[in-house]
């Protein structure tokens, strides 16, 4: 029976100590060397969506030639998909130099539409979709796709446009 006290002693001196292993600072430790942000701050919060407003926004203050921008409502949208079941939530559109000025107002023809969905898998469904018809029928022209937000926002620019000027356009969204 001795030898049980020694042991228990032993187990629970080991056992006190360990409970104090699993940090190894103090509240009152310092932050390390280098590190700018106290322990308690908060990390950024995550940007807001894009719409197509703050889009074309961007691209007209980017310079790229951006011009009559125009965002659309249910009243002038001319694909009739803004807020309906599998449509954009958001559009606009403006004039680029090359794109058909005489084109009916909002048309892609002009320049470039943009167009924001709720999901990736809709912006997706909606570029494979306007691919396809202009596959089967080339008379409807071809486009420039390029996506922002996370590939939320489909931003369609004229084949009209030159291959130059839609680059401008792609570096700006690129960098969003």
């Amino acid at each position: 029976m001795r030898t049980r006290h020694p042991i228990v002693a032993i187990v629970a001196a080991t056992a006190l100590t360990l409970t104090g292993c699993g940090r190894t600072d103090s509240p009152d430790t310092p932050a390390p060397a280098g590190s700018s942000a106290p322990p308690s701050a908060k990390p950024p919060a995550p940007a807001a969506p894009l719409d197509a407003k703050a889009v074309l926004a961007k691209l007209t203050a980017a310079k790229v030639g951006v011009t009559k921008g125009a965002v659309q409502n249910e009243d002038t949208d001319p694909n009739n998909l803004l807020g309906r079941p599998n449509g954009y939530t958001s559009r606009a559109s403006a004039d680029l130099p090359g794109g058909d000025t005489q084109a009916d107002k909002g048309s892609v023809d002009r320049g470039l539409a943009i167009e924001v969905f709720p999901t990736v898998k809709d912006a997706d469904r909606r570029a494979a979709y306007i691919k396809q018809l202009q596959q089967g029928a080339p008379i409807l022209g071809t486009e420039y796709h390029y996506r922002a937000d996370g590939g939320r926002v489909l931003v369609r620019v004229s084949g009209k446009v030159k291959p130059s000027q839609a680059k401008k356009v792609e570096q700006v969204l690129t960098a969003m």
